[in-house]
């Protein structure tokens, strides 16, 4: 029995894979939509910034809301517009100082937003917190330069907080 010496043979046109042309036009493709994944969470990132502010600043007026209410003490929160910052003060309980109101919170205010406080009184920079649970109510108003606003209403009847996303 004679065993043939017959190998098997795929021409060069019919071979599989795939040319170097074909992986380089591969590799730009990803390259490209790498790139415009990275600029779309960069363009977005200015409004994470906004939308973390005003959860924090939620969180400052929410806090003040219910130790008013589980200490019996005013507090206030405070908008300086000077300076940058926002601050939240309580009644100074202590009777060896002077002062009438303490520090409590103070942190600044990032250079890329604005805020502003609106509520009865136009000229008011301040929200305060009654022992009874109510405030003097207002709604701070938080924006970007690229025209994204957040707003933190407070409730003047009950001083619920809350926070809503706002047109541009």
């Amino acid at each position: 029995m004679k065993i043939s010496n017959f190998k098997f043979h795929i021409p060069n046109s019919q071979r599989g894979g795939f040319t170097l042309i074909e992986l380089i036009i591969v590799l730009l493709i990803i390259g490209i939509a790498t790139g415009l994944v990275g600029i779309a969470v960069n363009r977005s990132s200015g409004n994470h910034q906004l939308k973390t502010f005003a959860n924090e600043v939620s969180a400052v007026l929410r806090y003040a809301r219910s130790h008013a209410v589980a200490e019996k003490r005013m507090y206030c929160f405070f908008i300086d517009r000077d300076a940058r910052m926002f601050k939240l003060y309580t009644e100074n309980s202590n009777k060896d100082n002077d002062e009438k109101f303490v520090v409590v919170l103070d942190k600044s205010i990032p250079e890329e937003l604005q805020i502003a406080l609106t509520g009865k009184d136009p000229e008011s920079s301040f929200i305060e917190f009654f022992p009874i649970g109510n405030s003097t109510g207002g709604r701070v108003e938080l924006s970007n330069q690229k025209e994204k606003f957040y707003f933190v209403t407070v409730n003047r009847i009950t001083g619920k907080v809350a926070v809503e996303q706002g047109e541009s």
